[in-house]
């Protein structure tokens, strides 16, 4: 069960409905509060003066939000983080929609499976239905219905699967009785995993917190060997070693501006004096005594690298790259953040 099903969304973060009823402060007051500080990116003459609130706090991050003053409904928010040494606070500039919570959204819709598929004995590629059963027409509000499928050996088995948003079919309206038919996504090793057998296939759309109910699939080998010709494995260890290696250098080069941000002064005069790339590369090296390399990560890199609001979330995405090259080498137990998968 979602912890987050019942509360409202600003886009598509959770909010805690009683702070959206409260009064809000200045702007000023509510960064006082925080102890945050705004980053350099957010200009106040786009945004608010007052009305500002924490609308809920998770993982180390506040989110705040204030109601635009000119469109009902609509909410500047922004994000902080108090942990951090910076404590910077960004603000967007642009006001986003206030919707109902997904357990509201998805009310009438049901997800069935069409007999034509269940019916299907070679079907590799599977579909659902999604049913208006309500007594009045539904109107997506942002919603989307990517629907994503995990299998499983046991029907009433739990199950779990990662997904990216990207290119996600758009929501339509649908009149009681109406149904949309949408593609069940499947990891693309899946057939690579699968022997012959009974499973069951559960489908799950993730912005609507919308499940079916498990679809018996007999797997004869056959099928599998369909299956794997039309979806070629992928060289997992290749894709890996690939992001390894982007996470490792993005690591160094984070680490490198960190370290060369009480030099700016003495880094513009070097970039301004020399006469080459590699100059400045060779003198970045000998003022900063690191290696080339990093020398020329920090010439490479944006001035706002060297930011002093840009301190704090460069130290939280070192964190979070550490993390992520931990998980590559951690045996990830069965569905847990991986693609749909065969549950055992």
């Amino acid at each position: 069960m979602n912890p987050t099903d019942d509360l409202p969304q600003l886009g598509s973060s959770p909010v805690d409905p009683a702070a959206l009823a409260e009064a809000g402060v200045a702007l000023e007051q509510l960064l006082s509060s925080l102890g945050l500080q705004l980053d350099p990116y957010t200009d106040t003459a786009d945004v608010p003066a007052d009305g500002w609130r924490v609308l809920r706090q998770a993982d180390g991050a506040a989110f705040v939000g204030a109601p635009d003053p000119a469109r009902e409904g609509m909410w500047f928010a922004g994000q902080g983080y108090p942990a951090t040494p910076e404590r910077g606070l960004h603000l967007h500039d642009e006001p986003i929609p206030l919707r109902p919570s997904p357990a509201e959204r998805r009310a009438g819709l049901v997800m069935r499976w069409p007999s034509i598929v269940a019916a299907d004995e070679t079907a590799t590629d599977f579909a659902v239905d999604i049913v208006n059963t309500g007594t009045e027409r539904w109107m997506p509000t942002g919603d989307d219905f990517q629907t994503m499928g995990a299998f499983t050996r046991a029907r009433d088995e739990s199950y779990s699967f990662g997904y990216m948003l990207s290119g996600t079919p758009a929501a339509v309206p649908l009149e009681p009785g109406d149904y949309a038919r949408v593609a069940v996504g499947l990891s693309r090793d899946i057939w690579h995993e699968l022997e012959p057998g009974t499973v069951w296939l559960h489908a799950h759309s993730p912005g609507l917190g919308l499940n079916s109910g498990p679809l018996e699939v007999e797997l004869t080998r056959e099928r599998i060997e369909l299956g794997r010709a039309r979806t070629p494995r992928r060289d997992s260890r290749r894709g890996r070693a690939a992001t390894r290696r982007m996470l490792t250098e993005r690591i160094a080069a984070a680490r490198a501006a960190r370290a060369a941000r009480p030099s700016l002064v003495a880094i513009a005069e070097v970039v301004a004096d020399a006469e080459s790339d590699a100059e400045i590369v060779e003198r970045l090296a000998a003022l900063l005594g690191c290696p080339a390399d990093d020398a020329s990560r920090i010439y490479h890199s944006p001035l706002s690298h060297l930011g002093p609001n840009e301190h704090g979330r460069m130290a939280a995405a070192i964190a979070q790259h550490e993390a992520t090259l931990a998980e590559l080498d951690r045996p990830v137990p069965s569905g847990e953040g991986s693609p749909p998968h065969l549950a055992d």
